[in-house]
């Protein structure tokens, strides 16, 4: 009975001892050695460790993994659509950009800060060419095309309908001034500029008639033709055969006595009075977006994430290429020290790897009884 007392605690703690050493031993030969030993020329077997050994195989699995399963266009779209993602992120951004708003930053002082001084004489200048270039190719463009080519139809129908309205008008306007006491007065100074320079006619309509009693005569006929329809017919047939030359007409042939460095001058102080650009780029960004504040955080916002997030979700399989996701988690875990990995895998599964060796212990322990029993059974 003493030898049972014997025998089996010594076979269970041998057994113990073994089990727990070899699980212990196999758990880290998947580490270690790190390099291939040798003794003289023959290599040692199982050096190096199985991970060191495959860490290439091992890194390309990984990528194909994190590309295949882990961060596929489908997670990215599960994600980009998550409710409180999206609550989450539009409250980041609007933190953030309050936060930078109320550093009292004006866009000059960001633009200094991206590395452009004199922001407004630099893009001043950059206004300038820009209106000398498009003045030059708006004149390359239509200087030799009439006026009629240059004019939208729907104007140039416009204004021919508009012919008969002016007309009346014009009628009208001289009909005013021909009936008034100054219109009179002037027919009088007609008349006798004409017949001054007709010598004796001058001086007999001076005798019989007198010049008012032959202006207060000419008068009502003059009132006569303008009312009459025939006036009115031949001054919409001469307003419209005008125009039709006009519209014939070229644009370089009223452009030919233009000071164009007038013009140019004018345009450029026209955009700079309409641009102010030295008063808004000291003032602070603030103070600038405060009217549109709400609606940027309210509105602005949500639109730009959203278009954002849709622009990800259609893309995101294409931006996963192009990033080339697989070969950068290969490459990184290539490049990754085998000592830091072992490290990581370790402290990740640290537990695990412990319940391992005690399971090794336990099994060899299990053993050991068995053996014990076996030895004294056939003894």
């Amino acid at each position: 009975m003493s030898s049972w007392f014997t025998i089996i605690p010594f076979m269970v703690i041998i057994g113990a001892a073994i089990g727990g050493f070899t699980n212990f031993l196999a758990i880290r030969m998947l580490f270690r050695p790190h390099r291939t030993l040798y003794i003289g020329k023959w290599r040692v077997p199982f050096t190096p460790g199985l991970i060191p050994k495959r860490q290439g195989e091992l890194a390309a699995q990984i990528g194909k993994l994190v590309v295949g399963y882990l961060v596929t266009p489908e997670s990215i779209y599960k994600k980009l659509t998550d409710d409180t993602f999206k609550r989450e992120t539009e409250e980041w951004i609007n933190a953030k950009l309050n936060s930078w708003l109320e550093k009292g930053l004006t866009p000059e002082e960001i633009l200094n800060q991206l590395g452009i001084d004199r922001p407004a004489e630099k893009m001043d200048s950059v206004i300038q060419k820009t209106i000398e270039k498009k003045y030059e190719s708006l004149k390359s463009k239509y200087l030799n095309k009439s006026v009629g080519d240059i004019l939208p139809g729907q104007l140039t129908e416009s204004i021919y309908n508009k012919i008969p309205g002016m007309a009346d008008h014009i009628i009208q306007k001289g009909a005013d001034y021909f009936s008034s006491e100054e219109g009179k007065e002037k027919i009088r100074v007609m008349i006798e500029n004409f017949l001054k320079n007709r010598g004796k006619l001058w001086n007999l309509v001076q005798m019989f008639i007198g010049e008012d009693q032959l202006a207060d005569k000419v008068q009502p006929e003059i009132m006569k033709f303008l009312h009459n329809e025939g006036t009115r017919d031949l001054l919409i047939s001469v307003l419209d055969e005008e125009a039709r030359k006009l519209e014939q007409r070229t644009l370089g042939e009223f452009y030919s006595d233009a000071n164009e460095e007038k013009i140019l001058q004018f345009l450029k102080k026209g955009a700079s009075d309409l641009f102010s650009l030295e008063g808004y780029l000291q003032k602070p960004v603030k103070d600038l977006i405060e009217p549109y504040r709400i609606k940027l955080l309210d509105k602005a916002v949500p639109r730009l994430l959203a278009g954002a997030g849709e622009y990800l979700t259609k893309q995101s399989g294409e931006i996963l290429e192009r990033f080339q996701v697989e070969d950068i988690v290969r490459k990184e875990i290539e490049s990754l020290s085998l000592e830091r990995l072992e490290e990581l895998v370790i402290s990740v599964a640290k537990k695990e790897l412990v319940m391992i060796t005690y399971l090794g212990a336990l099994l060899g322990g299990l053993i050991g009884i068995i053996q014990g029993i076996i030895v004294m059974v056939t003894s």
